[in-house]
């Protein structure tokens, strides 16, 4: 067993070796340019079944087994029992005595018992409290979920003005740099001049937290830790063809709409590219860490009519849709990614009484999609996209009832797109190791992502558990067999 080896985990959701090697392409000075250039690479594979989504395949990689095994499949999901038969990673390398920090990966809500137990421990963006460790980037954290709240399909001009105070008055403690609020000033500048860059904003949530992130990875260098971004995946999801409009020959996308979007792939690349290169400069002058690059899965174009969406059912008052559907009983909404909503009831007849409403509910003619998390939870989905406002019909059972008694509104979509890009199984790692001779490698193995967990253990000696396949005994070693 080589010695332990430190690492940081940098989880850039969703993006493949495609969009990695375009913008190396266009700027070859750039951490990723050097990221292919001097780290290795595996091309990796999720093996999940059934619909691919962040929330199911992120727990793939963190607990090195499938969706079949685990079996989370909605964010706000009850993962106690997941837990407790198939711990994440970072569980598993604290109970070793390891010292670990975390940044907003997937399905880290609720807070560790006890959350000292870890360098620094900041739940995902979709927790139901602001609670963090230490406890002074609960403001932040309260700043964070506020602002995923006002921006869900749609981003808000709004800005949450009591959690942004409370937040300020600690920040720079807390490792906010010049540079991200210089960023958010010039943010702010050219929404005035170009309304359509508020999409930007989510990229700006990242920035935020990354400054943070670093100031505790510098000041407690664990042996471990995570971050997760988005930004950029949420951009490919978007603006796919406004970069990559050779892709498409089925949907018909306006000049002037892939015109206005056309730099923001690039953009938020970018801004992924400029936290890379701090990493890759904090791992250059502490040679004892190994950084890593990866996502759970990809994406690709997705070619079909009605991409271009003007408008989607959305939620618009969640207490009067449930009143409307018979149910008189406790419940809380938990946080999601629009137009997918998780209910978590009190008592199971009330899910009950919410799944049998949901059976007799038809808009414009379609049924909306749901599953029965467990006992008590239910997700709906909506975004049903491009419905004429007079053939919105909403039926519940034989009644019909207008969208303003169901709390449903038929929204308009600000940037006028769908999933013009979306998830496919294969995916990419990087590794990026100062101690290496610096010449970039790709491995002949395409690795399942079940074996990432694994590794991270191994690095660490930390022992894996019985139900874990090996690990990647070249990532481990150091020294990758090469194509």
């Amino acid at each position: 067993m080589p010695a332990r080896r430190k690492f940081i985990l940098f989880e850039l959701n969703e993006v493949p070796f495609r969009v990695y090697r375009h913008y190396a392409d266009q700027h070859p000075r750039s951490a990723m340019a050097r990221l292919i250039a001097h780290g290795r690479r595996w091309d990796t594979l999720n093996e999940d079944e059934g619909h691919l989504s962040p929330w199911v395949t992120w727990p793939t990689l963190h607990r090195g087994v499938p969706n079949t095994d685990h079996h989370i499949s909605s964010l706000g999901q009850d993962v106690a029992q997941s837990n407790a038969l198939y711990p994440p990673v970072w569980e598993l390398l604290a109970r070793g005595g390891r010292s670990v920090g975390m940044f907003g990966s997937l399905h880290t809500y609720p807070m560790p018992e006890p959350a000292s137990d870890y360098a620094f421990y900041l739940p995902d963006t979709f927790a139901n409290s602001p609670e963090a460790h230490p406890p002074e980037l609960s403001a932040f954290q309260s700043f964070n979920l506020s602002m995923v709240d006002l921006s869900g399909r749609n981003v808000t001009a709004e800005t949450p003005y009591k959690a942004a105070i409370r937040m300020l008055g600690g920040i720079l403690k807390l490792g906010l740099r010049a540079g991200t609020m210089a960023k958010i000033v010039r943010q702010l500048a050219s929404e005035r001049v170009m309304p359509h860059r508020a999409g930007r904003r989510r990229t700006i949530q990242s920035l935020l937290s990354f400054d943070l992130f670093l100031h505790q990875l510098v000041g407690k260098t664990p042996d471990a830790a995570f971050y997760f971004t988005n930004h950029v995946a949420s951009s490919m999801h978007r603006y796919w063809p406004a970069t990559f409009g050779g892709d498409y020959t089925q949907t018909e996308w306006k000049a002037d709409w892939s015109k206005r979007f056309a730099g923001e792939i690039d953009y938020a690349m970018g801004e992924a590219d400029a936290m890379v290169a701090d990493l890759i400069a904090f791992a250059d002058r502490n040679p004892d860490y190994l950084l890593l690059v990866t996502g759970s899965m990809g994406q690709a174009a997705v070619d079909e009519d009605g991409n271009q969406t003007l408008t989607q059912v959305l939620l618009t008052d969640a207490p009067r849709f449930v009143k409307a559907l018979g149910v008189d009983g406790a419940w809380e909404r938990r946080r999601t990614m629009e137009p997918m909503y998780t209910f978590i009831f009190a008592e199971p007849a009330s899910a009950d009484t919410f799944c049998a409403a949901l059976d007799r509910f038809s808009i414009a003619g379609y049924k909306p999609e749901f599953h029965r998390l467990d006992a008590t939870g239910v997700e709906l989905s909506l975004g049903h996209g491009n419905i004429p406002d007079d053939a919105m019909i909403l039926l519940l059972g034989n009644v019909a009832m207008t969208p303003e008694e169901l709390g449903i509104g038929n929204v308009r979509v600000q940037d006028e797109v769908g999933a013009a890009a979306y998830h496919v199984p294969e995916g990419v790692l990087f590794a990026y190791d100062p101690q290496s001779d610096g010449e970039g490698r790709l491995s002949r193995e395409t690795v399942a992502t079940t074996r990432i967990a694994p590794t991270l253990l191994a690095m660490q000696g930390v022992a894996r558990p019985d139900y874990m396949r090996e690990p990647i005994e070249d990532l481990v070693r150091g020294e990758p067999v090469l194509a």
